[in-house]
C-alpha cells in the first residue's frame, strides 16, 4: 500500500521546466541558482513519498549539499504532509519536527504548506492538528509559496485570495507569496518591485517580508543586487529586513550559513548574520502564550521593531 501511494504521489508531485517557469523567469545565473533550489525540493519530496521511514530517510537527505539541507527537508516536509493527508491517523511531519527533523522545523513546515497545496487541500484543519502556535503559521507561508509560484496566474497575476484562510492565515500566506515572486522574477529586483507594487498597499508589507526571506534564505543575487534591493523597497525597507532577519536565524539554528546570507544580513539589517540571528532568538523569549494571540505574528512584529 505505501508502495502505491508514494507512486502515485510521486506523479502528483513531478515538477517540470514547464511547471515552474512563469514567463519573467529567464535562464540566466539567478534563475539557476531558483531552479536548482525547486528541484532540490521536488526530488527530496520523491524520495520522501517513496519511502518515510526516518531512519532511511534521513541519510539521504543529509546527502545533499550542506547549503541546500533546508530544501532537502522542505522537499521531505511536502511528501510527509501529503502522506498525512493519505492516512489521516499518521503524524509523520509532527513526529518527524519532534524527532530528526526538530532543527529543520521551519523548512518542514514550509514544505507541508507546498503539499497541501499541490493536493489543492484546505491548509487550516492540518495546521491546527499541528497544535503549534509559533511554527504552525509558516504552513500557511509554504501554501502561499506553491500557488503565487505554480498558480501564478491566479494568484499573481489577478491577485486572488484563498478563501479558506482569514485573520493572520491571509498574511502568513503573503509572506509565502512574497517567496514566490522572488523566484517568479528570477531575483530581478524592478521585476518584483514592480509586481508587488501592483498588489492592494494593505498586503505589500507581508509581499516584502517574504522577499527578504527569500533572498537572504535562497540568495541568487550579489550584494550590489542586495542594496539595490533595499532601495526600490522605499518605505517597506524594514519589512524585507524582518525576512533577511528570518533568513539568518532558521539558517543559524542548524549552523548552515552561507555568504549570500551574510551580506543580505549585512545590507538589509545592519549586522553580521550571527549577530543578527542571535537577536532574533532573543526577540523570541517571553511571548505569551494565549492561543488566541498568533505568537508568530507578535515574534515578527518585535523583530521589525528591531530592524526597522
Amino acid at each position: 500500500m505505501r508502495a502505491v501511494a508514494g507512486t502515485l504521489l510521486g506523479k502528483v508531485f513531478a515538477v517540470s521546466a514547464a511547471t515552474m517557469k512563469p514567463p519573467a523567469m529567464d535562464d540566466d545565473a539567478s534563475s539557476a541558482r531558483l531552479k536548482q533550489v525547486v528541484f532540490t525540493v521536488t526530488e527530496c519530496c520523491q524520495l520522501t513519498v517513496l519511502d518515510p521511514n526516518f531512519d532511511s530517510l534521513v541519510p539521504k537527505l543529509a546527502a545533499y549539499d550542506e547549503e541546500l539541507a533546508g530544501f532537502a527537508y522542505e522537499g521531505a516536509g511536502v511528501g510527509l504532509a501529503a502522506l498525512d493527508t493519505l492516512v489521516p491517523t499518521k503524524r509523520r511531519t509532527k513526529e518527524f519536527v519532534n524527532g530528526p527533523g526538530a532543527p529543520y522545523i521551519y523548512g518542514v513546515y514550509l514544505g507541508a504548506g507546498m503539499g497541501l497545496a499541490r493536493m489543492r487541500l484546505n491548509p487550516e484543519p492540518f495546521r491546527k492538528r499541528l497544535d503549534d502556535p509559533l511554527w504552525g503559521w509558516v504552513v500557511l507561508d509554504g501554501y502561499g509559496f506553491h500557488q503565487g509560484f505554480f498558480a501564478h496566474r491566479k494568484y499573481t497575476l489577478q491577485q486572488r485570495l484563498p478563501k479558506q484562510l482569514h485573520g493572520y492565515g491571509l498574511r502568513a500566506f503573503d509572506h509565502g507569496m512574497g517567496r514566490s515572486i522572488w523566484f517568479s522574477a528570477g531575483a530581478d529586483v524592478l521585476g518584483v518591485a514592480t509586481t508587488i507594487a501592483g498588489f492592494a498597499e494593505s498586503r505589500q508589507a507581508d509581499l516584502w517580508q517574504g522577499v527578504g526571506l527569500a533572498c537572504g534564505y535562497t540568495g541568487g543575487v550579489d550584494r550590489p543586487t542586495v542594496e539595490h534591493l533595499q532601495v526600490v523597497a522605499g518605505a517597506y525597507r524594514g519589512h524585507l529586513a524582518v525576512g533577511a532577519a528570518m533568513s539568518a536565524g532558521i539558517r543559524h539554528q542548524v549552523g548552515n550559513t552561507a555568504d549570500h546570507n551574510d551580506f543580505a544580513s549585512e545590507v538589509l539589517c545592519g549586522a553580521s548574520s550571527a549577530d543578527v540571528a542571535a537577536e532574533v532568538e532573543k526577540l523570541r523569549n517571553d511571548l505569551p502564550t494565549d492561543p488566541a494571540i498568533p505568537v508568530y505574528a507578535l515574534w515578527r512584529h518585535r523583530i521589525l521593531r528591531q530592524f526597522e
